[in-house]
């Protein structure tokens, strides 16, 4: 009878097996399209070596301060950006957070690197490679986890779809592949798991389920502190009603000693980064951004980060519209997600459009958003269950519609890759014009506008002259 029952499970999830497998393997084979697995160590670029440099600094060359630098700058300052404060001090602007994720794997590679051949610097292709791994395997984590939140609300065919609009038509598929170290794919598990132990924890109130929370709270705020908001997903999950509301507080006081318990794993997950911090700038607490680099919440480019041409999300990731359409029918379906949902996706897209630099530097679309599609995964899935069940005159111009947004998405993407869509310079006529060129013309640069990032960082909206910008 249990064999039986197992084999029942297994076949009700066949769909969405097939769409995770799919998923990985487009993952893994772009990989190889780009030779990121023939050449390992190009994985190490951009900000991925801020995040990165406390595992080399500190564990092979034992020195998380960073002074080794002085002996050789010409030779460190190619894998090591830190920042050097008035008190002659070294500093990462980053956090550790993603360190701490990718040490699994960083130390297989410290420990095969030499074995192999190769010099345990950890800038060889081992440790890169172990980075790429272990994006697969958060990645796989992620989608797994996605799957049992989903299978207690839809179909696995419904859930089959929105594994692979995540999946394979959002900007997910770049930060997963080309960028994979970066710290998206990474923060996409981490609240995929935060939203996977939410449920679990109103399921029943255990101390093992607290601690997971508060753990995973930790690495979200730790990776990117504007994303603490996902405890807001957590504080009012179920409200739907006010009475919702008087019964969610009784819980609370009731599991106050966990909810302290919650909080203190938070913190604790805090602690390396505070003391790191303290040693090497005097402070508990410091900004590592610089007074240059905040917030202007008095004048949000919302329209911009929204439509703009230049990193718009839902110009470059039109996919989530869907998401956003499926809002309507969470509404009428499966309420107790759309208060905690909505008032966790308004304040984001705020607070990420208030941030001087609101396109985030060089990147495919917003990339702010990717870790968000754990949650926005609920309405998608919720939009799908509506279009299985409308009749065959309303399915097929949806079906259709739903076909040209996500080949509009997965377009975008092979335009990036190609040249096509700049990092950071986009306008309305560049994107037009080249629309059906997926490699950029001569012309390409004269129809992009740069951002003036000086004038940013004083909350002026600027771009510099496209005139010698051709690179």
């Amino acid at each position: 009878m249990n064999r039986f029952k197992r084999f029942l499970s297994r076949k009700k999830r066949f769909w969405s097996s097939i769409s995770i497998f799919l998923v990985l393997f487009v993952y893994i084979s772009q990989d190889f399209d780009m030779n990121l697995l023939r050449r390992p160590e190009r994985v190490f670029k951009y900000d991925i070596l801020s995040y990165y440099a406390y595992l080399p600094g500190t564990f092979i060359l034992h020195d998380y301060t960073l002074k080794f630098i002085e002996s050789d700058p010409d030779e460190y300052y190619k894998y090591y950006w830190p920042d050097q404060l008035p008190n002659g001090n070294y500093l990462l602007m980053t956090s550790l957070g993603l360190s701490i994720m990718y040490a699994p794997f960083f130390f297989i590679a410290h420990l095969l690197a030499e074995p192999l051949g190769y010099t345990p610097n950890g800038f060889s292709a081992p440790y890169g490679t172990a980075l790429l791994f272990g994006c697969w395997v958060y990645l796989l984590c992620a989608f797994l986890l996605l799957r049992q939140i989903l299978s207690r609300y839809y179909s696995d065919r419904v859930i089959a779809f929105t594994l692979l609009i995540i999946g394979l038509t959002t900007n997910l598929l770049w930060y997963a592949t080309a960028e994979a170290a970066m710290s998206h794919a990474f923060s996409f598990f981490l609240f995929t798991l935060f939203l996977y132990c939410t449920l679990k924890w109103y399921d029943k109130q255990s101390w093992s389920m607290t601690m997971s929370l508060g753990l995973t709270l930790g690495l979200i705020s730790l990776i990117r502190p504007t994303n603490v908001l996902v405890i807001i997903v957590f504080l009012l999950f179920g409200i739907v009603t006010w009475n919702n509301i008087k019964e969610l507080l009784l819980l609370f006081w009731k599991n106050n000693t966990k909810l302290l318990l919650m909080a203190f794993c938070t913190f604790l997950i805090w602690v390396p980064q505070l003391l790191y911090w303290k040693s090497v700038t005097g402070q508990f607490l410091y900004y590592s951004y610089g007074s240059e680099e905040r917030f202007f919440f008095d004048h949000p480019h919302l329209w911009q980060f929204l439509f703009g041409f230049r990193k718009g999300w839902l110009i470059y990731t039109p996919s989530m519209i869907l998401a956003i359409v499926g809002f309507y029918f969470l509404w009428k379906n499966n309420r107790k997600f759309f208060f905690p949902l909505l008032f966790f996706i308004l304040p984001t897209i705020y607070i990420l459009s208030s941030w001087w630099c609101w396109w985030f530097g060089g990147g495919f679309g917003q990339r702010s958003m990717i870790e968000s599609y754990a949650f926005l995964s609920l309405p998608l899935a919720a939009f799908f269950s509506w279009v299985s069940q409308v009749k065959l005159k309303v399915k097929v111009p949806v079906s259709i519609l739903i076909v040209l947004i996500c080949s509009l998405s997965g377009f975008n993407c092979l335009k990036y890759k190609r040249g096509s869509i700049h990092w950071d310079a986009m306008t309305k006529e560049a994107y037009f014009h080249h629309f059906f060129k997926p490699k950029k013309t001569d012309d390409f640069y004269l129809r992009l506008e740069h951002p003036d990032y000086k004038a940013a960082r004083r909350g002026i909206d600027a771009v510099e002259s496209p005139q010698n910008k051709t690179e």
